[in-house]
């Protein structure tokens, strides 16, 4: 019973990270894409400098992927913990960890497509339905966590 309840704080915890992250990565993609930096590191997944400190015409973007590879770990975990689990919240969690390695490679096919329209207005659409996965995961686990004794 304790164990069972610490599982579901986890995934409480992981998924209001993983709603946090999200929010931070598409504000952060808004901007390289708005301010037309979405090119200014050519290479994936990785600038050409490396793991080294990004020059400042490779920051945003550089940024964009760090926070996007840290989120995908934080989703991939909640799926984890919430495999464990049973309805909704299991359902969105496992489906949201699907989908944040398809945006992986959709990301990855922007950059070599050179900003092919088509794949950016996928890779958007498709980050705002893994936040509305996100979202229901935390929701489902904050109901569950707040209506057992």
């Amino acid at each position: 019973m304790v164990d069972d309840r610490m599982n579901v704080m986890r995934i409480v915890c992981f998924s209001f990270a993983s709603l946090a992250l999200l929010f931070t990565v598409m504000l952060i993609g808004t901007y390289v894409d708005a301010s037309h930096q979405g090119l200014s590191c050519p290479d994936w997944p990785l600038c050409p400098n490396g793991f080294n400190f990004p020059p400042k015409k490779y920051l945003f973007e550089e940024i964009h992927r760090i926070v996007a590879a840290i989120t995908a770990g934080v989703i991939f975990a909640t799926a984890g913990y919430a495999a464990k689990k049973s309805g909704i919240m299991r359902k969105t969690a496992i489906t949201a960890g699907i989908i944040v390695a398809v945006q992986i490679v959709l990301g990855m096919f922007v950059v070599n497509t050179k900003l092919n329209a088509l794949l950016v207005a996928t890779h958007l659409s498709t980050g705002v339905f893994l936040f509305a996965l996100a979202l229901i995961t935390f929701v489902s686990s904050y109901r569950l966590i707040n209506t057992k004794p």
